[in-house]
């Protein structure tokens, strides 16, 4: 199991949270981001290729930063289903104060039980590549995917 509460816990997926300061409205956050958190993005926005401003900090060598974007705090939680689906978690549950949590392959079914009647009453919604098409579904008429 993973879980993702807030925007620091979405480091280890590519996007690092830097300020508030930088938008001229005091609402979105600066991040920076890796090519992982690019790809977690274009997922989330059904995207090909999306278009980043300069990165403000270089991270590793291992993973630098390739570019930089702002986004509003509403968005935490599409990003957060996104990053954990596309680490490999099978499912991702938005569980009322307790952010999104991530099932990994890992997990038991017996895990996945127990995590299930400890959020009975906080459970929401369950989100997971189960259409016809991973993240998108195939037109039945037409077999087209995008």
């Amino acid at each position: 199991m993973k879980t993702i509460t807030c925007w620091d816990d979405l480091c280890p997926y590519g996007i690092e949270a830097l300020t508030g300061e930088s938008c001229g409205l005091s609402y979105r956050i600066l991040c920076d981001v890796t090519t992982r958190g690019k790809s977690v993005l274009q997922k989330m926005l059904g995207i090909t290729e999306l278009v980043l401003a300069e990165n403000w900090n270089r991270a590793t060598e291992e993973e630098p930063h390739i570019g930089s974007v702002m986004l509003a705090p509403e968005i935490l939680t599409p990003v957060a289903v996104f990053a954990l689906l596309e680490s490999g978690c099978t499912e991702a549950w938005s569980v009322e104060r307790a952010g999104i949590v991530g099932i990994e392959p890992i997990d038991s079914p017996a895990e996945i039980e127990a995590l299930k009647r400890h959020y009975a009453e906080r459970l929401g919604r369950r989100f997971g590549y189960f259409g016809t098409a991973g993240d998108r579904n195939r037109h039945v008429m037409t077999g087209r995917v995008q």
